[in-house]
């Protein structure tokens, strides 16, 4: 018995499959087990490439190879293959040239409640997944010419695979995302799906280019830390992006703040009719400090809070004024604080978003900048939650406030030159006694557990491993033609933003800033 499975195991057939992009549209693609090379069939319009080989097992070694129309090997990876399980008759879809299909990052300590939705077929940061776009090349090119044209949309398709998922979408609205990244070679983009092509229950997603982080890791770190102190986000993974089978960027995937996300994580897939849902704001187009005005919509500059969607008894802001006109009224030194605000905000999670905030160095922030957040009034609770976005500009790079500048100072007090305020943090946390004490317990509660080196550098360098080869990969991509700021990177300088150096108050990389952060508020705060 035991021969005879052997044998089976010996002489089974194995299907091997890879995500490949010729150099040329004449070659192919093939895998060589031992010393022999088998074609390999290109999936409809995927870039997937697979076939089943007979008699071979899941012992051999093997890798991908490219050849020309002659069958001559043209291309091939300079690593072997191995399967982990020998019994395994099947790969994952791999990707031609880069060896480790999903990667074992360390996770961080989960130290309040998980807020995640389930995981998700598509948002799977273990592992990089591939998008080709099928799109008019003119009309392609035209709109990365025009990045300040914020009316400029194109149609596309589009095929996403991972390692276990091959997906199409045939209606598919593109155009240039964001507000900075304009300025830049490399643009971020945002994908809308039409009608009843969603993209896994997504309808928007954006792709974003991390133009302005040098470690490109920044985002996705400062995700990892909001999920770890259970406060709510979207989630992200890292794609490769390619146009009609051409080379276009290393992206940042990201779910967009809209219906779904709330749907999923702020109701944790409990409400499936829309009309159920509360109101969600968006501050991310101008300041938008939470200061009342006037009891009326129009007391307000349009887009500074932006109505994603609105319950019907909110029509007009009504209820997000009351909140701003609850803010006025309230007196730091009130007893009762911690009870007054407990009835109207989820008041906990806003303290562990703020002090991810102030730890992060999250310039661009709502504490900082007073944008890049929304509000969401949940219909059960009658409480408003709070939700950081656009978390790129933070983990400090050198050209902002020292690790060791205190939570008080990290933004100004009230009435200060060019300080229009910031009252739910300056009323709450700097003022109130109650709440300044629970803020400082959960800051340090964070540094202790999360935010440190111990805890955040095996994560920093599982990313460092997982991503090198397609930031290297994005770096080579010539983008000189377009318009914007250059885009000059080079491996080295990857690696720099993440070592880093301290040279007085000046700290440019992300290891350092979290090391001299993390001992300066436990050198400082809550003893």
């Amino acid at each position: 018995m035991g021969l005879l499975a052997l044998a089976s195991s010996v002489f089974a057939d194995v299907t091997y499959s890879v995500v490949a992009f010729p150099k040329d549209p004449a070659n192919k693609i093939a895998v060589q087990v031992k010393d022999l090379i088998y074609p390999l069939k290109l999936s409809d319009e995927s870039p997937v490439w697979s076939a089943k080989v007979p008699g071979v097992s899941g012992s051999n070694p093997y890798r991908y190879v490219e050849v020309d129309r002659s069958n001559k090997v043209v291309a091939r990876e300079d690593f072997e293959r191995r399967f982990k399980d020998s019994s395994k008759s099947a790969t994952p879809n791999e990707f031609f040239g880069r060896k480790d299909t999903f990667s074992a990052l360390p996770e961080l300590k989960q130290i309040y409640k998980d807020v995640r939705p389930k995981p998700s077929k598509v948002f799977d940061n273990t592992q990089v997944a591939t998008i080709n776009f099928k799109v008019d090349q003119a009309a392609f090119d035209n709109m990365l010419q025009h990045p300040k044209d914020r009316l400029l949309k194109i149609k596309t398709s589009l095929v996403f695979v991972n390692a276990d998922v091959v997906h199409y979408s045939k209606n598919v609205t593109l155009s240039i995302s964001g507000n900075s990244s304009r300025k830049r070679q490399k643009v971020s983009l945002k994908l809308k799906f039409t009608g009843d092509d969603t993209f896994f229950d997504r309808p928007i997603i954006k792709l974003r280019s991390e133009a302005s982080d040098m470690a490109v890791m920044r985002e996705m770190l400062y995700v990892d830390v909001l999920n770890a102190v259970g406060v709510p986000t979207s989630q992200g993974s890292w794609v490769r992006v390619y146009a009609n089978g051409k080379p276009h960027g290393f992206f940042l995937m990201m779910e967009d703040i809209e219906k779904p996300f709330v749907k999923t994580t702020l109701h944790h897939g409990s409400v499936s009719d829309s009309t159920k849902l509360g109101s969600l704001y968006q501050m991310g187009k101008a300041e938008a400090p939470m200061i009342y005005q006037g009891p009326s919509a129009s007391d307000y500059k349009p887009n500074v809070y932006e109505t994603q969607f609105a319950s019907p008894d909110d029509q007009g802001m009504v209820k997000w004024i009351a909140f701003m006109k609850d803010l006025q009224d309230f007196k730091s030194s009130d007893r009762d604080a911690v009870t007054f605000w407990n009835k109207r905000l989820e008041l906990e999670s806003f303290l562990r978003a703020m002090a991810v905030d102030y730890l992060t160095g999250a310039w661009d922030s709502f504490w900082a900048r007073g944008h890049n957040y929304f509000m969401y009034l949940h219909p059960q609770t009658n409480l408003w939650q709070f939700i950081p976005s656009d978390l790129d500009h933070s983990f400090n790079g050198g050209d902002r406030p020292a690790p060791n500048l205190p939570y008080q100072k990290w933004i100004p007090v009230e009435g200060s030159q060019g300080f229009t305020g910031r009252p739910l943090v300056t009323k709450l946390i700097y003022g109130n006694q109650d709440i300044k004490k629970m803020f400082e317990t959960i800051l340090r509660t964070i540094t202790q557990d999360v935010f440190n080196s111990g805890a955040m550098d095996p994560r920093i360098e599982g990313y460092k491993t997982q991503i090198e080869k397609d930031v290297a990969w994005d770096y080579a991509i010539d983008r000189s033609h377009l318009p914007g700021d250059p885009f000059t990177r080079t491996l080295p300088s990857f690696y720099s933003a993440i070592k880093g150096s301290v040279s007085g108050d000046k700290v440019k990389g992300v290891k350092p800033y979290i090391n001299l952060r993390a001992k300066y508020v436990l050198a400082t705060v809550g003893k």
